[in-house]
Protein backbone atom coordinates (compact mmCIF):
# COMPACT_ATOMS: atom_id res chain seq x y z
CA UNK A 1 0.00 0.00 0.00
CA UNK A 2 1.25 3.45 -0.98
CA UNK A 3 2.46 5.73 1.93
CA UNK A 4 0.05 8.31 1.17
CA UNK A 5 -3.08 5.64 1.53
CA UNK A 6 -1.73 3.96 4.44
CA UNK A 7 -1.33 7.96 6.45
CA UNK A 8 -4.74 8.64 5.19
CA UNK A 9 -5.77 5.71 6.76
CA UNK A 10 -4.35 6.39 10.04
CA UNK A 11 -5.77 9.82 9.94
CA UNK A 12 -9.20 8.34 9.92
CA UNK A 13 -8.20 5.87 12.71
CA UNK A 14 -7.10 8.14 15.05
CA UNK A 15 -10.15 10.62 14.24
CA UNK A 16 -12.69 7.56 14.79
CA UNK A 17 -10.59 6.45 18.19
CA UNK A 18 -11.53 9.99 19.61
CA UNK A 19 -14.64 10.13 17.69
CA UNK A 20 -13.22 13.51 16.77
CA UNK A 21 -14.91 16.14 14.22
CA UNK A 22 -12.29 18.64 12.76
CA UNK A 23 -13.10 17.18 9.41
CA UNK A 24 -13.54 19.90 7.19
CA UNK A 25 -12.38 23.36 8.08
CA UNK A 26 -9.32 22.84 5.96
CA UNK A 27 -11.09 22.81 2.68
CA UNK A 28 -11.09 26.38 0.76
CA UNK A 29 -13.79 28.50 1.32
CA UNK A 30 -16.35 28.05 -1.34
CA UNK A 31 -17.05 31.09 -3.57
CA UNK A 32 -20.22 32.80 -2.09
CA UNK A 33 -22.98 32.67 -4.55
CA UNK A 34 -26.55 33.63 -4.71
CA UNK A 35 -28.17 30.62 -4.59
CA UNK A 36 -31.51 29.97 -5.56
CA UNK A 37 -33.31 27.20 -3.30
CA UNK A 38 -35.69 24.75 -4.73
CA UNK A 39 -38.69 23.60 -3.27
CA UNK A 40 -38.42 20.31 -0.60
CA UNK A 41 -40.25 17.59 -2.68
CA UNK A 42 -39.70 13.96 -2.43
CA UNK A 43 -38.91 11.85 -5.65
CA UNK A 44 -41.28 9.21 -6.84
CA UNK A 45 -41.63 6.33 -4.43
CA UNK A 46 -39.58 3.61 -5.22
CA UNK A 47 -40.28 -0.49 -3.89
CA UNK A 48 -39.06 -1.13 -0.36
CA UNK A 49 -35.94 -3.60 -0.04
CA UNK A 50 -36.28 -6.41 1.08
CA UNK A 51 -35.86 -7.52 5.35
CA UNK A 52 -32.90 -6.60 7.09
CA UNK A 53 -31.44 -6.05 10.71
CA UNK A 54 -28.49 -4.14 10.65
CA UNK A 55 -26.53 -3.15 13.29
CA UNK A 56 -25.69 0.35 11.61
CA UNK A 57 -27.30 1.53 8.45
CA UNK A 58 -25.88 0.58 5.33
CA UNK A 59 -28.74 0.30 2.78
CA UNK A 60 -28.50 0.37 -0.85
CA UNK A 61 -28.06 4.01 -1.41
CA UNK A 62 -30.39 6.67 -2.96
CA UNK A 63 -28.21 8.17 -5.98
CA UNK A 64 -27.55 12.01 -5.40
CA UNK A 65 -29.26 14.46 -8.02
CA UNK A 66 -28.10 16.92 -9.73
CA UNK A 67 -30.36 19.37 -11.40
CA UNK A 68 -29.98 22.98 -13.06
CA UNK A 69 -31.36 25.88 -10.97
CA UNK A 70 -34.86 26.65 -10.85
CA UNK A 71 -35.62 30.41 -11.50
CA UNK A 72 -37.86 30.87 -8.60
CA UNK A 73 -36.29 30.28 -5.39
CA UNK A 74 -38.36 28.89 -2.75
CA UNK A 75 -37.16 28.34 0.88
CA UNK A 76 -36.82 24.99 1.84
CA UNK A 77 -35.15 24.92 5.39
CA UNK A 78 -34.39 27.01 8.15
CA UNK A 79 -32.93 30.01 7.35
CA UNK A 80 -29.19 31.16 8.63
CA UNK A 81 -30.71 33.79 11.94
CA UNK A 82 -30.05 36.97 11.02
CA UNK A 83 -28.16 39.33 13.18
CA UNK A 84 -29.25 41.93 15.09
CA UNK A 85 -28.40 45.45 16.23
CA UNK A 86 -29.89 45.62 19.71
CA UNK A 87 -27.41 45.75 22.45
CA UNK A 88 -26.58 42.67 24.27
CA UNK A 89 -28.63 40.86 27.27
CA UNK A 90 -27.14 41.91 30.47
CA UNK A 91 -24.96 38.78 31.02
CA UNK A 92 -26.29 36.23 33.06
CA UNK A 93 -23.41 36.24 35.42
CA UNK A 94 -21.50 39.80 36.98
CA UNK A 95 -19.31 40.86 34.37
CA UNK A 96 -16.09 42.75 35.60
CA UNK A 97 -14.23 46.06 34.78
CA UNK A 98 -11.61 44.65 32.35
CA UNK A 99 -10.14 42.05 31.49
CA UNK A 100 -7.47 41.96 33.52
CA UNK A 101 -9.28 41.97 36.52
CA UNK A 102 -10.93 38.82 35.31
CA UNK A 103 -9.99 35.81 37.15
CA UNK A 104 -8.92 32.85 35.50
CA UNK A 105 -9.89 29.49 36.74
CA UNK A 106 -7.45 27.05 38.20
CA UNK A 107 -6.67 24.07 35.91
CA UNK A 108 -6.16 21.02 37.24
CA UNK A 109 -5.22 18.89 34.73
CA UNK A 110 -1.73 17.31 33.13
CA UNK A 111 -0.93 21.10 31.29
CA UNK A 112 -0.67 20.97 27.40
CA UNK A 113 2.51 20.68 25.88
CA UNK A 114 3.83 24.11 23.64
CA UNK A 115 4.14 23.43 20.38
CA UNK A 116 6.43 25.80 18.25
CA UNK A 117 4.59 29.07 17.98
CA UNK A 118 4.02 30.81 14.73
CA UNK A 119 4.49 34.24 14.00
CA UNK A 120 2.57 35.63 11.84
CA UNK A 121 1.77 39.19 11.06
CA UNK A 122 -1.63 39.84 13.41
CA UNK A 123 -3.03 43.55 14.57
CA UNK A 124 -5.26 42.63 17.62
CA UNK A 125 -8.40 44.51 18.45
CA UNK A 126 -8.76 45.34 21.86
CA UNK A 127 -11.67 44.79 23.94
CA UNK A 128 -14.60 46.72 22.94
CA UNK A 129 -17.57 47.58 25.52
CA UNK A 130 -18.83 44.48 25.85
CA UNK A 131 -18.69 43.41 29.52
CA UNK A 132 -16.50 40.94 30.15
CA UNK A 133 -18.32 37.96 32.11
CA UNK A 134 -16.62 36.22 35.13
CA UNK A 135 -15.82 32.54 34.98
CA UNK A 136 -18.59 30.14 35.02
CA UNK A 137 -19.05 27.34 37.27
CA UNK A 138 -16.50 23.98 36.40
CA UNK A 139 -19.47 21.32 35.19
CA UNK A 140 -19.14 17.97 37.03
CA UNK A 141 -18.23 15.53 34.58
CA UNK A 142 -19.08 11.22 34.85
CA UNK A 143 -16.36 9.80 36.91
CA UNK A 144 -13.68 8.15 34.88
CA UNK A 145 -14.51 10.09 31.50
CA UNK A 146 -11.92 11.44 29.36
CA UNK A 147 -12.32 14.87 27.18
CA UNK A 148 -10.66 15.66 24.37
CA UNK A 149 -11.29 19.08 22.33
CA UNK A 150 -10.56 18.56 18.80
CA UNK A 151 -9.37 21.65 16.46
CA UNK A 152 -10.44 21.92 12.90
CA UNK A 153 -7.76 24.52 11.56
CA UNK A 154 -7.81 26.35 8.11
CA UNK A 155 -4.53 27.33 8.50
CA UNK A 156 -1.78 27.09 5.36
CA UNK A 157 1.53 27.48 4.63
CA UNK A 158 0.53 31.19 2.72
CA UNK A 159 -2.35 32.77 5.21
CA UNK A 160 -1.23 34.89 7.28
CA UNK A 161 -3.98 34.36 10.07
CA UNK A 162 -6.38 31.32 10.63
CA UNK A 163 -9.43 30.28 11.81
CA UNK A 164 -10.25 27.03 14.05
CA UNK A 165 -13.50 26.65 12.33
CA UNK A 166 -14.18 23.20 14.37
CA UNK A 167 -14.16 22.87 18.00
CA UNK A 168 -15.74 19.85 19.44
CA UNK A 169 -15.80 18.51 22.89
CA UNK A 170 -15.37 14.44 22.91
CA UNK A 171 -16.28 13.24 26.42
CA UNK A 172 -15.41 9.78 26.35
CA UNK A 173 -16.82 7.47 29.29
CA UNK A 174 -14.89 4.17 28.83
CA UNK A 175 -16.44 2.23 31.20
CA UNK A 176 -20.23 1.61 29.59
CA UNK A 177 -17.73 2.51 27.02
CA UNK A 178 -19.86 5.67 25.53
CA UNK A 179 -19.11 8.59 23.75
CA UNK A 180 -20.90 12.32 23.31
CA UNK A 181 -19.65 14.43 21.04
CA UNK A 182 -20.60 18.30 21.57
CA UNK A 183 -20.72 20.89 19.44
CA UNK A 184 -19.41 24.37 20.17
CA UNK A 185 -20.56 27.02 17.40
CA UNK A 186 -17.44 28.65 16.27
CA UNK A 187 -19.11 32.07 16.31
CA UNK A 188 -19.77 31.89 20.20
CA UNK A 189 -18.52 35.55 21.25
CA UNK A 190 -16.56 34.88 24.80
CA UNK A 191 -13.73 36.31 26.51
CA UNK A 192 -10.50 34.92 25.69
CA UNK A 193 -8.91 34.78 29.09
CA UNK A 194 -5.72 37.47 29.16
CA UNK A 195 -6.58 38.72 25.74
CA UNK A 196 -10.43 40.17 24.57
CA UNK A 197 -13.90 39.38 23.95
CA UNK A 198 -13.71 37.65 20.36
CA UNK A 199 -15.23 34.57 18.43
CA UNK A 200 -14.35 31.79 20.40
CA UNK A 201 -12.75 30.68 16.47
CA UNK A 202 -9.94 33.03 17.15
CA UNK A 203 -8.43 31.99 20.53
CA UNK A 204 -6.30 28.93 19.10
CA UNK A 205 -4.48 31.44 16.85
CA UNK A 206 -3.95 34.16 19.80
CA UNK A 207 -2.53 31.33 21.95
CA UNK A 208 -0.06 30.94 19.04
CA UNK A 209 0.18 34.56 18.20
CA UNK A 210 1.21 35.58 21.20
CA UNK A 211 3.02 33.17 22.84
CA UNK A 212 0.60 31.94 25.60
CA UNK A 213 2.42 29.32 27.80
CA UNK A 214 0.97 25.83 26.10
CA UNK A 215 0.45 27.51 22.59
CA UNK A 216 -3.15 27.69 20.75
CA UNK A 217 -4.53 24.43 22.68
CA UNK A 218 -3.66 25.49 26.35
CA UNK A 219 -5.77 28.90 25.28
CA UNK A 220 -8.35 27.26 24.10
CA UNK A 221 -8.92 24.76 27.40
CA UNK A 222 -8.79 27.76 29.52
CA UNK A 223 -11.41 29.71 27.30
CA UNK A 224 -13.48 26.67 27.01
CA UNK A 225 -13.45 26.18 30.77
CA UNK A 226 -13.63 29.82 31.49
CA UNK A 227 -16.82 30.06 29.43
CA UNK A 228 -18.01 27.04 29.91
CA UNK A 229 -17.14 25.05 32.64
CA UNK A 230 -15.52 22.22 30.34
CA UNK A 231 -12.83 20.63 31.91
CA UNK A 232 -10.50 19.45 28.96
CA UNK A 233 -8.04 16.42 29.14
CA UNK A 234 -6.32 16.16 25.74
CA UNK A 235 -6.39 17.70 22.43
CA UNK A 236 -6.37 17.01 18.53
CA UNK A 237 -5.69 19.24 16.01
CA UNK A 238 -5.53 18.97 13.04
CA UNK A 239 -5.89 20.39 9.46
CA UNK A 240 -7.34 17.67 7.29
CA UNK A 241 -6.53 18.91 3.81
CA UNK A 242 -6.51 15.37 2.48
CA UNK A 243 -9.76 14.86 3.55
CA UNK A 244 -11.28 14.03 0.60
CA UNK A 245 -8.39 11.35 -0.04
CA UNK A 246 -9.14 9.83 3.12
CA UNK A 247 -13.24 8.76 2.58
CA UNK A 248 -12.16 7.77 -0.63
CA UNK A 249 -9.19 5.44 0.64
CA UNK A 250 -12.20 3.98 3.02
CA UNK A 251 -14.34 3.62 -0.27
CA UNK A 252 -16.63 6.14 0.96
CA UNK A 253 -19.20 6.36 3.84
CA UNK A 254 -22.87 6.12 4.43
CA UNK A 255 -24.75 9.06 5.89
CA UNK A 256 -28.40 9.46 7.08
CA UNK A 257 -29.64 12.22 5.43
CA UNK A 258 -32.87 13.05 7.05
CA UNK A 259 -33.54 16.50 5.57
CA UNK A 260 -33.30 17.47 1.58
CA UNK A 261 -30.09 19.49 1.19
CA UNK A 262 -29.44 21.18 -1.62
CA UNK A 263 -26.50 23.47 -2.53
CA UNK A 264 -24.62 24.67 -5.55
CA UNK A 265 -21.81 22.07 -6.17
CA UNK A 266 -18.67 24.16 -5.80
CA UNK A 267 -17.50 22.28 -8.75
CA UNK A 268 -18.28 23.92 -12.34
CA UNK A 269 -19.21 22.08 -15.12
CA UNK A 270 -17.72 21.69 -18.33
CA UNK A 271 -19.52 25.07 -19.68
CA UNK A 272 -18.27 26.79 -16.44
CA UNK A 273 -21.71 26.73 -14.37
CA UNK A 274 -22.38 26.18 -11.09
CA UNK A 275 -25.16 23.01 -10.92
CA UNK A 276 -27.57 22.49 -7.86
CA UNK A 277 -26.70 19.11 -5.91
CA UNK A 278 -29.81 17.94 -4.68
CA UNK A 279 -29.61 14.95 -1.62
CA UNK A 280 -33.21 14.00 -0.67
CA UNK A 281 -34.10 11.87 1.97
CA UNK A 282 -32.43 8.13 2.56
CA UNK A 283 -29.17 6.37 3.40
CA UNK A 284 -26.55 7.69 0.49
CA UNK A 285 -22.73 6.36 -0.02
CA UNK A 286 -20.93 9.51 -0.22
CA UNK A 287 -17.48 9.60 -1.42
CA UNK A 288 -14.85 12.33 -0.69
CA UNK A 289 -16.09 15.59 -2.24
CA UNK A 290 -19.78 14.51 -1.68
CA UNK A 291 -18.71 14.29 2.51
CA UNK A 292 -17.06 17.31 1.97
CA UNK A 293 -19.90 18.87 0.41
CA UNK A 294 -22.44 17.35 2.27
CA UNK A 295 -20.77 18.80 5.73
CA UNK A 296 -19.35 22.07 4.36
CA UNK A 297 -22.77 23.24 3.24
CA UNK A 298 -23.77 26.52 4.18
CA UNK A 299 -26.28 28.27 1.81
CA UNK A 300 -29.22 27.09 2.41
CA UNK A 301 -28.93 25.54 6.13
CA UNK A 302 -28.20 27.54 9.18
CA UNK A 303 -24.52 27.40 10.78
CA UNK A 304 -26.12 24.87 13.40
CA UNK A 305 -27.50 22.23 11.06
CA UNK A 306 -23.82 21.93 9.10
CA UNK A 307 -22.51 21.41 12.42
CA UNK A 308 -24.82 18.63 12.58
CA UNK A 309 -23.98 17.09 9.68
CA UNK A 310 -20.51 17.68 10.23
CA UNK A 311 -21.18 14.93 13.25
CA UNK A 312 -23.06 12.70 11.07
CA UNK A 313 -19.51 12.68 8.67
CA UNK A 314 -17.50 12.00 11.75
CA UNK A 315 -19.55 8.93 12.83
CA UNK A 316 -19.99 7.44 9.19
CA UNK A 317 -15.84 7.71 8.95
CA UNK A 318 -15.84 5.52 12.76
CA UNK A 319 -18.28 3.11 11.59
CA UNK A 320 -16.34 2.59 8.41
CA UNK A 321 -13.09 2.62 10.09
CA UNK A 322 -14.57 0.07 12.63
CA UNK A 323 -15.83 -2.58 9.96
CA UNK A 324 -12.73 -2.23 8.18
CA UNK A 325 -11.23 -3.10 11.41
CA UNK A 326 -8.79 -0.60 11.06
CA UNK A 327 -8.36 0.43 14.72
CA UNK A 328 -6.16 -2.75 16.24
CA UNK A 329 -3.58 -1.07 13.87
CA UNK A 330 -2.81 2.17 15.17
CA UNK A 331 0.16 1.05 16.61
CA UNK A 332 2.14 0.44 13.64
CA UNK A 333 0.96 3.41 12.16
CA UNK A 334 0.96 5.79 14.76
CA UNK A 335 4.53 6.96 13.84
CA UNK A 336 3.57 8.00 10.52
CA UNK A 337 0.60 9.89 12.07
CA UNK A 338 2.97 12.86 12.95
CA UNK A 339 2.78 15.21 9.64
CA UNK A 340 -1.08 14.70 9.82
CA UNK A 341 -1.98 15.94 13.63
CA UNK A 342 -1.17 17.34 16.13
CA UNK A 343 -1.79 16.13 19.77
CA UNK A 344 -0.81 15.60 23.64
CA UNK A 345 -2.07 12.16 23.58
CA UNK A 346 0.73 9.26 24.02
CA UNK A 347 0.67 5.81 22.69
CA UNK A 348 -0.91 4.08 25.95
CA UNK A 349 -3.37 6.67 26.02
CA UNK A 350 -4.03 6.40 22.33
CA UNK A 351 -4.62 2.60 22.79
CA UNK A 352 -6.85 2.96 25.42
CA UNK A 353 -8.92 4.80 23.31
CA UNK A 354 -8.45 2.65 20.92
CA UNK A 355 -9.77 -0.03 22.42
CA UNK A 356 -12.97 1.78 24.07
CA UNK A 357 -13.49 2.61 20.46
CA UNK A 358 -13.56 -1.13 19.33
CA UNK A 359 -16.59 -2.30 22.33
CA UNK A 360 -18.39 1.06 21.49
CA UNK A 361 -21.99 0.73 20.33
CA UNK A 362 -24.36 3.02 17.99
CA UNK A 363 -26.63 3.19 20.59
CA UNK A 364 -24.00 4.65 23.17
CA UNK A 365 -23.05 7.55 20.74
CA UNK A 366 -24.46 10.72 21.69
CA UNK A 367 -24.59 13.93 19.03
CA UNK A 368 -25.06 16.88 21.79
CA UNK A 369 -25.32 20.95 19.66
CA UNK A 370 -25.14 24.29 21.76
CA UNK A 371 -28.00 25.50 18.98
CA UNK A 372 -29.90 28.49 18.45
CA UNK A 373 -31.97 28.18 21.49
CA UNK A 374 -28.90 28.51 23.65
CA UNK A 375 -27.35 31.57 22.08
CA UNK A 376 -28.31 34.75 21.49
CA UNK A 377 -27.37 36.60 17.61
CA UNK A 378 -25.54 40.30 18.45
CA UNK A 379 -23.49 42.15 15.92
CA UNK A 380 -20.29 43.67 17.83
CA UNK A 381 -19.16 46.87 17.92
CA UNK A 382 -16.96 46.31 15.19
CA UNK A 383 -19.64 44.94 12.82
CA UNK A 384 -19.17 41.39 13.22
CA UNK A 385 -22.20 38.83 13.37
CA UNK A 386 -21.95 36.55 16.50
CA UNK A 387 -23.67 34.72 18.91
CA UNK A 388 -23.81 35.45 22.86
CA UNK A 389 -23.83 32.71 24.95
CA UNK A 390 -27.15 32.00 26.80
CA UNK A 391 -25.44 30.35 29.94
CA UNK A 392 -29.04 29.84 32.02
CA UNK A 393 -30.14 27.86 28.77
CA UNK A 394 -26.09 26.28 27.69
CA UNK A 395 -25.51 24.96 31.35
CA UNK A 396 -27.88 22.10 30.79
CA UNK A 397 -26.86 21.37 27.47
CA UNK A 398 -22.78 21.01 28.56
CA UNK A 399 -24.13 19.10 32.14
CA UNK A 400 -25.70 16.79 30.03
CA UNK A 401 -23.56 16.24 27.56
CA UNK A 402 -20.71 15.74 30.02
CA UNK A 403 -22.61 13.60 32.48
CA UNK A 404 -23.27 9.83 33.31
CA UNK A 405 -25.54 8.22 30.58
CA UNK A 406 -28.95 9.28 32.43
CA UNK A 407 -30.90 5.64 33.50
CA UNK A 408 -33.73 6.77 31.38
CA UNK A 409 -31.68 5.93 28.20
CA UNK A 410 -29.72 2.99 29.50
CA UNK A 411 -33.23 1.80 30.13
CA UNK A 412 -33.97 2.32 26.63
CA UNK A 413 -31.76 -0.57 25.81
CA UNK A 414 -33.83 -2.89 26.76
CA UNK A 415 -36.47 -2.25 24.47
CA UNK A 416 -36.65 -3.94 21.04
CA UNK A 417 -38.07 -2.13 18.03
CA UNK A 418 -38.73 -3.37 15.06
CA UNK A 419 -39.56 -0.81 11.70
CA UNK A 420 -41.59 -1.57 8.66
CA UNK A 421 -41.33 1.00 5.94
CA UNK A 422 -44.76 0.87 5.30
CA UNK A 423 -44.43 3.54 2.00
CA UNK A 424 -42.72 3.42 -1.38
CA UNK A 425 -39.71 5.94 -0.14
CA UNK A 426 -36.62 3.97 0.03
CA UNK A 427 -34.36 3.79 3.42
CA UNK A 428 -37.12 5.44 5.42
CA UNK A 429 -36.91 2.77 7.58
CA UNK A 430 -33.25 3.22 7.70
CA UNK A 431 -33.87 6.92 8.64
CA UNK A 432 -35.86 5.50 11.36
CA UNK A 433 -33.41 3.10 12.49
CA UNK A 434 -30.95 5.92 13.07
CA UNK A 435 -33.49 7.98 15.24
CA UNK A 436 -34.25 5.29 17.50
CA UNK A 437 -30.14 4.12 18.09
CA UNK A 438 -29.08 8.17 18.30
CA UNK A 439 -31.94 7.55 21.10
CA UNK A 440 -30.57 4.61 22.87
CA UNK A 441 -33.11 1.76 21.80
CA UNK A 442 -32.17 -1.79 19.91
CA UNK A 443 -33.44 -1.25 16.62
CA UNK A 444 -34.15 -3.71 13.72
CA UNK A 445 -35.32 -3.54 10.37
CA UNK A 446 -37.92 -6.10 8.83
CA UNK A 447 -39.95 -6.15 5.35
CA UNK A 448 -43.27 -4.68 5.84
CA UNK A 449 -46.39 -6.42 4.73
CA UNK A 450 -47.62 -3.40 1.74
CA UNK A 451 -46.52 -0.01 1.52
CA UNK A 452 -49.48 1.86 1.19
CA UNK A 453 -49.61 3.31 4.59
CA UNK A 454 -51.07 6.50 4.87
CA UNK A 455 -50.20 7.27 8.26
CA UNK A 456 -47.47 5.99 10.98
CA UNK A 457 -48.77 3.11 13.15
CA UNK A 458 -46.90 2.07 16.96
CA UNK A 459 -47.77 -1.15 17.93
CA UNK A 460 -47.08 -2.33 21.44
CA UNK A 461 -46.43 -6.18 21.78
CA UNK A 462 -46.14 -5.93 25.71
CA UNK A 463 -48.22 -7.00 28.05
CA UNK A 464 -47.47 -4.45 31.43
CA UNK A 465 -47.78 -0.69 31.57
CA UNK A 466 -44.82 -0.51 33.74
CA UNK A 467 -41.76 0.91 32.23
CA UNK A 468 -43.08 1.31 29.01
CA UNK A 469 -41.95 2.96 25.61
CA UNK A 470 -44.96 3.70 23.88
CA UNK A 471 -45.81 7.35 25.12
CA UNK A 472 -42.09 7.98 24.40
CA UNK A 473 -42.15 6.39 20.56
CA UNK A 474 -45.23 7.77 19.80
CA UNK A 475 -44.06 11.31 20.40
CA UNK A 476 -40.70 10.87 18.29
CA UNK A 477 -42.36 9.53 15.45
CA UNK A 478 -45.48 12.02 16.05
CA UNK A 479 -48.43 9.14 16.47
CA UNK A 480 -51.46 9.91 16.61
CA UNK A 481 -53.25 7.97 20.05
CA UNK A 482 -55.63 6.74 17.15
CA UNK A 483 -52.59 4.72 15.88
CA UNK A 484 -51.62 3.59 18.87
CA UNK A 485 -52.57 -0.28 18.96
CA UNK A 486 -52.33 -2.41 21.73
CA UNK A 487 -51.59 -6.11 20.87
CA UNK A 488 -49.90 -8.23 23.81
CA UNK A 489 -48.07 -11.20 22.69
CA UNK A 490 -45.16 -12.25 25.15
CA UNK A 491 -44.24 -14.76 22.47
CA UNK A 492 -42.85 -11.64 20.09
CA UNK A 493 -39.40 -10.95 19.84
CA UNK A 494 -39.77 -7.57 19.98
CA UNK A 495 -41.61 -5.24 22.19
CA UNK A 496 -42.83 -2.50 20.06
CA UNK A 497 -42.81 -1.97 15.74
CA UNK A 498 -43.47 1.21 13.98
CA UNK A 499 -44.83 1.00 10.87
CA UNK A 500 -43.60 4.05 9.06
CA UNK A 501 -46.24 5.95 6.99
CA UNK A 502 -46.33 8.55 4.26
CA UNK A 503 -46.97 11.29 7.01
CA UNK A 504 -43.65 10.37 8.48
CA UNK A 505 -41.58 13.72 8.45
CA UNK A 506 -37.78 12.29 8.16
CA UNK A 507 -36.68 16.13 8.96
CA UNK A 508 -38.72 16.19 11.98
CA UNK A 509 -35.94 17.95 14.65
Amino acid sequence: MPRREVQSILAVTLACVTLTGALLSACQPSTAIALPTLAETLPAPTASRAAATPQLPAAKPTESQVATPLSTPTVISEPVPEAVTTPPPTPSHTPSATPSQTPVPTWTSTPLPKGAPVLIAVTPILSDTTAVPTPVSRVAVAPGSINIVVLGSDQRPDWNDWHTDVVQIVSIQPLIPAVTILSVPRDLYIYVPGFWMSRINFADMYGEVYDYEGGGPALIQQTLLYNLGIPVDYYVRTDFAGFKAIVDTLGGIDIPVHCTLQDYWPYPDENGEYQIKVLYPGIHHMDGPTALWYARSRKTTSVFNREERQQQVLEGIWARARSLDLLPRIPELWTQSQSMITTNMDMATVLQLAEVAFRLESQNVRLRNIGYGQVTPWTTPHGGSVFLPNWDRIEPVVSEALAPIPEGRMWRSLHQVEIWNGTGYADWDYLAFDRLVHEGFVASVAEADRSDYTETRLIDFTTATKGSATDYLAAMFNVSPGNVIHAADPNMPVQYRIIIGADYNTCRR
